[in-house]
């Protein structure tokens, strides 16, 4: 039984993909240390890598990428990001697959479970879980620790800062170490030639954390509220990435359109969520509301727009946070 938890800077700070361990599972409030173990992965992981979005992700994908893995390769590896959405939308039938195929997965293969929740909860799957998986928590620095990394950040560049703006800087910044790196660099690149920080440049250059989810902002797109677009800005400061999000309303997007189209053969709701894998009570009672939202040729353009923007991004190379707030701009002025 494996019981014991190791902190996951330990592990990041001499990374070696060898250390880890068949199954492993990361937990705990600090997703931009959860965000560094996938670059450390990716990074030393040349053939093999796999990631999967909890929310997105089928149990025979898991099946196929471990089916095909070979004794003489270096092995697979697989990252679910999310893993609590994952095992959320499962059946009492498909928990039973997925807690069987933890035990086909062997050495040289890995399987690494990323849980967005501060805590695991004790019933099962994750009893299981638990017992077979090397575990990583990533807690939130204390207010001292970040303090003095922020400081030592700053001094490492030859800049000054006396405790006074240090705390004004900090009291901005909420703890949260991606934001902190994002804004700290830019601090830094303004004030290289004044050797100095002061308050009037942390006004001038830092924007203050702003908490908000991704569910809140797929909710509201769909709703076509026009606070979606302050609320992109506040996700893509937070660690979100444009496709993230983009994968996540497309998602959406096809679930409601299957929806629309079989409420139109009159197939009762609960045997469409059955068709379409959906267990969950709270995401049932949500995919109803945004179902109401929006009609089919909407969504089929929104569906076909999503797809024009991904090209422009892959294929034309278009900035993605911009090209996605222009793409949002048009959504909201094609539907009201």
């Amino acid at each position: 039984m494996k019981t014991k938890e190791q902190n996951l800077i330990k592990l990041i700070k001499n990374f070696n993909i060898e250390d880890l361990d068949t199954i492993n599972l990361v937990y705990g409030k600090e997703n931009f240390l959860k965000k560094q173990l996938v670059e450390k992965i990716k990074t030393q992981k040349n053939s093999g890598f796999h990631f999967f979005w909890g929310d997105d992700l089928q149990i025979p994908q898991l099946k196929d990428v471990f089916s095909n893995s070979s004794l003489f390769s270096s092995g697979d590896i697989v990252i679910i990001w999310d893993i609590n959405q994952f095992i959320q939308k499962l059946s009492k039938k498909q928990l039973e697959e997925f807690l069987e195929l933890l035990n086909t997965v062997t050495p040289p293969d890995k399987l690494v479970l990323v849980s967005l929740q501060e805590k695991i909860p004790k019933k099962e799957p994750y009893k299981t879980i638990l017992e077979k998986a090397n575990i990583y928590t990533a807690p939130s620095l204390s207010s001292k620790a970040f303090m003095v990394s922020v400081k030592k950040k700053i001094e490492k560049e030859g800049l000054k800062i006396d405790d006074d703006t240090l705390l004004y800087l900090l009291s901005k910044l909420k703890k949260d170490l991606y934001h902190a790196k994002q804004e700290i660099e830019k601090l830094i690149i303004y004030t290289k030639e004044k050797k100095s920080i002061e308050k009037t440049d942390i006004d001038q250059i830092v924007y203050p954390k702003i908490e908000e989810n991704v569910f809140s902002f797929i909710d509201k797109f769909f709703k076509k509220e026009e606070e979606v677009l302050e609320i992109f800005q506040a996700l893509i400061q937070t660690s979100h990435h444009p496709f993230e999000i983009q994968s996540m309303i497309l998602t959406y997007a096809n679930r409601l359109l299957m929806i629309k189209t079989m409420q139109k053969q009159n197939i009762p709701h609960e045997n469409i969520f059955q068709k379409l894998g959906i267990n969950h009570p709270f995401m049932k009672t949500n995919l109803k509301k945004l179902a109401q939202n929006l009609e089919e040729n909407q969504l089929i353009d929104l569906i076909r727009e999503l797809y024009e923007l991904e090209i422009k991004q892959k294929v034309r190379f278009e900035e993605p946070s911009t090209s996605f707030e222009e793409f949002l701009i048009k959504w909201l002025k094609l539907i009201n």
